[in-house]
């Protein structure tokens, strides 16, 4: 059921995709932008040389597009992962270099991979706490600490990828290198955990899962990093090849789009942003297993301190800083959030969160975008309770000093980015809502 579906929407010319890939699929991510949308959007409304903006980069694909188009680009996410991952994929990498300490780290975790026979009784039967313990204070392994880590890992994964991440850290090699190895591993993270790796939505060990271990699942993670390598490899090179090269490399902040960092330009020629969708993927928790092995937490507790700043997640608690702001909604805004706290105050919390924090990220991109300039977002429209809850209505109601300049949509055809969660969240169409500030 739709109370509305953006009418006056047009279809967005959306080109072929291109054969490269470019360093797109360096790390599986949901919902992210679709990089034909992307080049077809910065060929539309910037010009070679312009410097664009993400202020909600996820894996960086802006970012990627626009060094391949001749754009200067930055980026922003309070997502440490996201922001570890943009890094990785929009950086000029010697690559001969990068294949010398690939091929370094490779050799000395050589001797650590198993037989076919020890994988075989793997399978089915885990290694021992105490062998466990016992080759991590051998070998002077570090394992992050992840909240039920024996609930997420069996123990002899643990120890590889511990092994792994020992191996990355002692390598001599650039930081560069350093830096596509570390995002390889975050790469087979989910798929060398249990873990269910189709769900987008969060962090699930489901029945899917429990059959296959019963089943028996052979979790190699020597070959799951020595695949992953593989390809990050041709894509750095075809990246390498792609690239604009007398363009300044991409800036990626840490940073929060309600307060953008004082390190941004004061001035941007455009906006290029996918911000989160409503209640629909839960990016804190989704990578919870990769920010703890990738050392960018160090307890729960710190990385408790980023949870108020993300946008769009579900069971905002009450005490969220976002939420003792005075609510001051226009019509629509006000519409939605009466009717869904009818059936759910937690859900209407939620939904008061992410209109709080989409007006506020409109109000700081106000600061820095001059007038006429373009502020393009794609967004989805998500459902609830049966009803497609209007975004694009209500972001064109949130937008503050910006008015609507021109609505397209496009659907949806990767399905990694087109699903359907619990909550009935589902993605099948995106709208390209482009503002020009008054």
């Amino acid at each position: 059921m739709s109370d509305s579906a953006a009418p006056n929407a047009t279809l967005l010319p959306v080109p072929q995709r291109r054969p490269d890939r470019l360093t797109h699929y360096l790390f599986r991510y949901p919902a992210k932008f679709h990089p034909p949308v992307v080049s077809a959007l910065l060929d539309r409304y910037t010009r070679p040389g312009d410097l664009v903006l993400d202020p909600f980069v996820g894996s960086g694909t802006a970012l990627v597009e626009a060094s391949v188009l001749g754009r200067r680009s930055v980026g922003v996410d309070v997502d440490p992962v996201a922001v570890e991952v943009s890094r990785a994929k929009t950086r000029r990498y010697d690559v001969a270099k990068a294949h010398r300490a690939s091929k370094k780290l490779l050799d000395q975790l050589l001797p650590f991979e198993r037989n076919e026979s020890d994988y075989a009784e793997l399978m089915f039967e885990d290694i021992s706490d105490e062998a466990m313990n016992e080759c991590l204070a051998h070998e002077g392994l570090w394992i992050p600490a992840i909240p039920r880590l024996g609930h997420w890992f069996r123990r002899y994964v643990t120890v590889d990828l511990a092994r792994i991440v020992h191996a990355i850290d002692a390598t001599r090699m650039d930081a560069k290198s350093r830096l596509l190895l570390r995002i390889v591993l975050a790469s087979i993270i989910r798929n060398a955990s249990n873990a269910d790796p189709v769900p987008v939505s969060g962090l699930e060990y489901t029945s899917h899962m429990r059959r296959r271990d019963e089943e028996g699942r052979l979790v190699n993670v020597y070959a799951l990093f020595r695949g992953a390598l593989q390809k990050a490899l041709a894509a750095i090179e075809e990246y390498a090849r792609s690239v604009v090269v007398d363009l300044p490399e991409p800036v990626v902040l840490c940073g929060d789009a309600t307060r953008l960092p004082h390190q941004l330009p004061t001035e941007v020629d455009a906006v290029l942003t996918s911000p989160p969708y409503h209640n629909a993927v839960d990016y804190y928790r989704r990578h919870q297993l990769e920010v703890f092995w990738l050392g960018l937490t160090a307890s729960q507790a710190d990385r408790h301190r980023l949870l108020p700043q993300y946008i769009g997640r579900p069971r905002v608690a009450q005490t969220t800083p976002l939420l003792q702001l005075p609510w001051q909604p226009g019509p629509l805004a006000a519409h939605w959030e009466t009717r869904i706290r009818e059936v759910s105050s937690t859900r209407a919390n939620d939904f008061r969160h992410y209109s709080q924090a989409m007006a506020l990220s409109f109000a700081q991109l106000a600061k820095i975008v001059r007038a006429g300039s373009p502020v393009i977002l794609v967004v989805g429209h998500s459902t609830w309770n049966g009803y497609e809850l209007p975004t694009a209505d209500l972001l064109q109601e949130l937008a503050g000093q910006f008015e609507l300049s021109e609505l397209f949509y496009y659907p949806i055809k990767n399905r990694y980015m087109s699903y359907t969660r619990h909550n009935q969240a589902s993605i099948e169409k995106e709208y390209v809502l482009v503002f020009k500030r008054r």
